[in-house]
């Protein structure tokens, strides 16, 4: 797997592993640290195909680690930059609602605002995420939310997701997850609780996180009837194999699904697997300053 900075090297020079390789594009509008790939064949993508990509889907799913800065800045500039087909955007950090969230005037801080309906400023890290929702505020054709309240999600973890919101258990039931997504998700579980989460209770984690993206898949349907629809969530949530694009897929077939992980570069800047089973686009960018999250996970 090649670095960023032998990749720069190869364009540079034209020739890769005795390939011949075209310069692409300068990425004219992402910070210069920042790389877009298309996942299934690791090829680059320029800054104006990207943007195309994004305006000829239906639906767009942009991932994220949560507390990287650059993630949030490349996500509200994508929002700001998509001028001809504007999106109604969906927060995985909202409340899911039966309508888009009124926009607040321009009198009313941002913050004011997001207090008012249930942002969670704390748990979040504002203004971490200030880049994405000031640019869904100000370029976006809605705002709609997605989360499940913390009640339901008790009752989904010792019930299961028939304890769920009826409509989000049917749209379960008509797209269930097979044995392989299943696996994967216990896996994804058990490594990102530090292989410290207690084997009897991932079926309860599994049907929280499915719940979950059931109610991203919801919300991106209703903000999605009269235009493009763009999802901001974790990685997680966004993944083709297990999440929200395998319940669109089974909700609005026929409507283009456009998945976008947000990866970090590793040590040396050296290149993450691009993961094609999971994106459709890989954007990179450095990595953010973090404590071992694992360290305290037994604290």
């Amino acid at each position: 797997m090649p670095t960023l900075r032998t990749l720069a090297l190869c364009l540079a020079v034209a020739a890769c592993g005795g390939a011949t390789v075209a310069p692409a594009p300068s990425p004219a509008g992402l910070p210069d640290s920042v790389l877009v790939f298309e996942a299934r064949t690791g090829a680059l993508v320029s800054y104006h195909t990207l943007l195309a990509r994004l305006a000829g889907a239906d639906f767009v799913l942009l991932g994220e680690l949560h507390d990287n800065p650059t993630h949030h800045q490349v996500r509200g500039l994508l929002i700001s930059a998509s001028t001809a087909r504007p999106p109604a955007v969906v927060f995985e950090q909202l409340a899911a609602a039966e309508a888009a969230i009124p926009i607040p005037s321009p009198a009313v801080p941002n913050e004011s605002w997001m207090d008012a309906i249930g942002f969670d400023r704390k748990a979040w890290k504002w203004p971490l995420h200030a880049p994405t929702v000031n640019a869904a505020i100000a370029s976006g054709r809605a705002v709609w939310g997605s989360g499940v309240s913390r009640e339901d999600l008790r009752s989904v973890v010792r019930d299961g997701a028939r304890s769920a919101p009826e409509p989000l258990w049917r749209l379960l039931e008509a797209t269930p997850l097979d044995s392989t997504a299943q696996a994967e998700m216990d896996h994804e579980l058990i490594v990102g609780h530090c292989n410290q989460l207690p084997e009897s209770m991932i079926p309860g984690m599994r049907a929280a996180q499915e719940v979950r993206d059931a109610a991203m898949t919801r919300a991106l349907l209703s903000a999605g009837a009269d235009g493009p629809a763009w999802l901001i969530a974790g990685n997680g949530h966004v993944r083709s194999d297990v999440a929200v694009p395998r319940l669109l897929r089974g909700s609005a077939p026929g409507r283009s699904v456009l998945v976008v992980g947000l990866l970090e570069s590793g040590p040396g800047s050296q290149l993450p697997d691009f993961e094609p089973g999971r994106y459709d686009l890989v954007i990179v960018t450095p990595p953010a300053t973090r404590e071992d999250p694992c360290a305290t996970m037994g604290k």
